[in-house]
Formats: C-alpha cells, sequence, structure tokens
C-alpha cells in the first residue's frame, strides 16, 4: 500500500489511532481501545501535548457523547448541495448547543466546509 500511496500511507500506518468500540477486545494498525470509560480517555489524550485529534465518521452515539460532555473544540461540516430526504437525525436528543463560525471553505462542484467552534458560555 505505501508504494501506492506514498507520504500518505506512511503518515496513515504510522500515527497513532484510538478506537471507541463496545465489541472489539483487540486492535492492529498502531491503534488503542479507549477502554470503557471514552469520556475519561478522550479527557486525558486531550492533556497530552502532539497537537489535534482527529475524530473521522458522523453522529452515533460516540459523537453525541463527546458533544455532551464538552470534549469537541472544532467542528468541520460538509454541506453538499443534495437532499437525502431520509437517514438518521446526526444529534437526536442532544440540548441545543451554539456554535461560531469560524472558517468557510466553497469547492468548485458546490460543496461548502464550514468550521465551527462551541460558543463561550
Amino acid at each position: 500500500m505505501e508504494e501506492a500511496f506514498g507520504d500518505y500511507a506512511v503518515r496513515m500506518n504510522t500515527i497513532p489511532k484510538h478506537v471507541a468500540s463496545r465489541t472489539l477486545t483487540e486492535v492492529k494498525w498502531n491503534a488503542t481501545l479507549l477502554g470503557d470509560d471514552v469520556v475519561d480517555a478522550v479527557r486525558k489524550l486531550k492533556e497530552q501535548p502532539g497537537g489535534d485529534i482527529l475524530k473521522v465518521g458522523t453522529g452515533g452515539s460516540f459523537s453525541r457523547t463527546l458533544l455532551e460532555h464538552g470534549l469537541v473544540d472544532e467542528y468541520l461540516f460538509w454541506l453538499f448541495p443534495v437532499i437525502a430526504g431520509s437517514g438518521e437525525r446526526l444529534y437526536d436528543g442532544i440540548d441545543t448547543t451554539d456554535f461560531d463560525l469560524i472558517d468557510v471553505k466553497r469547492l468548485t462542484n458546490g460543496v461548502l466546509g464550514l468550521t465551527y467552534v462551541p460558543t463561550a458560555r
């Protein structure tokens, strides 16, 4: 794979990854399970030096848990010019949360990258 994808593959293979799972008992690919208390595990990760933590994916109970406990510093939403008409609400059941828009990226295909931070209280 590294031959096909170059530096990106090397970076993805070597970067530490942390996995939140209720079913896995072991992980590979330079990964560590967060354990049963994901809130405490993520808080500890945020206290460590070394830069940003990137959470990939949308919705689900893990995303809701991170939001409920104030563990997300920045959100990047991609707005596509499509109406799907169905699907799960990403943060159903979460209290109203206010955000401040800090950046907008417009792509040539009409997609917008919207970067928000939680509004200070």
